[in-house]
């Protein structure tokens, strides 16, 4: 994971909050780490969002991903910045079934008006989907 520098020092607190009003919050997700650049989402399996027998259905898949760029974009932007997806690209490897799930997105190019960001979905050690995303970062006014 590259070292990045945030431009909010209260920029972990600012990730936790944006976190309380996201789908992954809302389906039970954990926020287990912040770091610049990184955040990283847990979740129990949801049998009340499956997609067939045993399967977490991929639009959950690719929320939690979708929530977990926008997070690690947001914890390199200024105070005050917003962020949105403005488009991604998602491969869904293998089916999303069984205990524990780990949704870790890590910025690969910062910047002030749009981000990249790379997100992998895991059980155990099974990747289960891969996400590409832009976002961009938006200044208040």
């Amino acid at each position: 994971m590259r070292h990045f520098q945030p431009r909010d020092p209260d920029f972990a607190d600012r990730v936790a909050d944006a976190f309380r009003y996201s789908i992954a919050s809302h389906w039970a997700g954990e926020l287990m780490s912040v770091l610049p650049g990184m955040v990283e989402i847990e979740v129990s399996f949801l049998d009340a969002a499956t997609g067939g027998p045993g399967m977490l259905h991929r639009s959950i898949v690719a929320a939690f991903l979708d929530d977990a760029c926008q997070l690690a974009a947001l914890s390199l932007s200024a105070a005050g910045d917003t962020v949105s997806t403005a488009e991604y690209k998602l491969n869904f490897l293998s089916q999303a079934s069984g205990g524990e799930l780990v949704f870790r997105a890590e910025v690969i190019r910062p910047g002030r008006s749009i981000t990249v960001c790379r997100a992998d979905a895991s059980a155990g050690d099974r990747l289960i989907a891969r996400m590409l995303a832009t976002l961009a970062v938006s200044r208040p006014g």
